[in-house]
């Protein structure tokens, strides 16, 4: 059995998985001359309209262009794979915190010491008990996120919820989250301590570290794995209803 929640983190991936293959294909078809008519007063790609697509009609049309096309688009869908991943992440983290509290969890447990405080407004527009538990989950898990320490959030969503997760899995799954930090607020530009922390990368301080394929597919795989192992041992502790349950 798996949480609906883990069935909605493992959907997103799906998509990421299919727009890097998308992108793949896309390249396999340019390098053997499938995205273009021949001719010196043809466009840069099929399909190409002046008026819409301005800045690739005033790339010259050749090969080095549209296989530098290409290249940039998977170069950003790789950075925007890793970034995605990390909300995912998020957003899984918070759906179990509040399919926690409403199977019971203490609210002593599910706040400890992250306390909260809303507006007014925001509980009064809640339809319904369900949705304040979703608003509290959701402000905790910013509080817990807002400290800036990947290690401690993953530790205190574990405590949270009492899980028992391995500390290996999250340990080989953390460089790839604080991966995320690093492309969103220096734009993948590696600093002294993620390069000491993190050496697999082959970063060097001050360059931008280069987030290929191998990288997004170590990422998918270990963060996949951490999730994965977060839900079994939900699923294996009853931490949530059987509603929230499917196989």
């Amino acid at each position: 059995m798996k949480t609906k929640y883990f069935v909605r983190f493992l959907n997103r991936v799906a998509h990421y998985d299919a727009d890097l293959e998308l992108v793949d294909v896309l390249a396999i078809a340019v390098k053997v001359g499938r995205m273009h008519q021949p001719g010196q007063n043809e466009p840069l790609f099929f399909g190409l309209r002046p008026w819409k697509h301005p800045r690739l009609t005033n790339r010259a049309s050749s090969d080095y262009n549209r296989k530098l096309a290409v290249a940039h688009l998977k170069k950003t869908l790789c950075a925007a794979f890793v970034k995605d991943l990390y909300e995912d992440v998020a957003a899984y983290m918070t759906d179990l915190l509040a399919g926690a509290s409403r199977n019971g969890l203490a609210p002593d447990r599910l706040v400890g010491e992250h306390k909260v405080t809303f507006e007014a407004n925001d509980v009064l527009k809640c339809r319904d008990h369900d949705e304040v538990i979703g608003l509290v989950a959701k402000q905790i898990f910013r509080r817990i996120e807002g400290e800036r320490n990947t290690t401690g959030m993953l530790a205190s969503f574990d405590k949270k919820l009492g899980l028992g997760v391995d500390d290996a899995v999250m340990k080989e799954a953390l460089p790839f989250l604080e991966l995320r930090h690093l492309l969103v607020h220096a734009d993948g530009v590696a600093d002294e301590v993620f390069c000491a922390r993190f050496p697999g990368f082959r970063g060097v301080p001050g360059e931008q570290l280069h987030v290929t394929y191998p990288v997004v597919v170590a990422a998918r795989d270990k963060v996949l794995a951490l999730v994965g192992h977060y839900d079994e041992r939900a699923v294996a502790k009853n931490v949530v209803a059987a509603a929230d349950l499917q196989p």
